[in-house]
């Protein structure tokens, strides 16, 4: 018995299926990553007085199933957007790693950043 990739297997991912450019992907598996910077606060002797943290971008890398074999593979700089999550917003693709097949289905992996306006 064969699989069927029809793209609507959701994988228990709760941002699954996945808009990139206009086209329908199954996210296999997603992580986000929440950067930040510390910079340290220091007296005119340099003794620290205290540290603040600066929020960074929130990055993103998932495992993408392609719906179809016909399906186009995401490109570098097309954008992925995710709605109804707490990770909501728009992601720039930064990085698309070459397509590859499990058994009757494609899937690549890819990466990139949230877009902050």
């Amino acid at each position: 018995m064969s699989i069927t990739s029809d793209g609507t297997q959701a994988f228990s991912i709760e941002s699954s299926p996945v808009t990139i450019n206009a086209v329908v992907y199954v996210a296999e598996s997603m992580s986000f990553n929440r950067t930040g910077n510390r910079a340290d606060i220091n007296d005119s002797n340099g003794e620290p007085l205290g540290s603040v943290t600066i929020p960074g971008r929130t990055e993103m890398s998932a495992s993408v199933q392609l719906a179809t074999a016909t399906t186009a593979i995401p490109s570098v700089g097309d954008t992925m957007v995710l709605a109804g999550t707490r990770d909501d917003g728009t992601y720039i693709l930064t990085s698309v790693d070459e397509a590859e097949s499990a058994g009757d289905y494609v899937k690549c992996s890819i990466s990139g950043y949230k877009q902050i306006n």
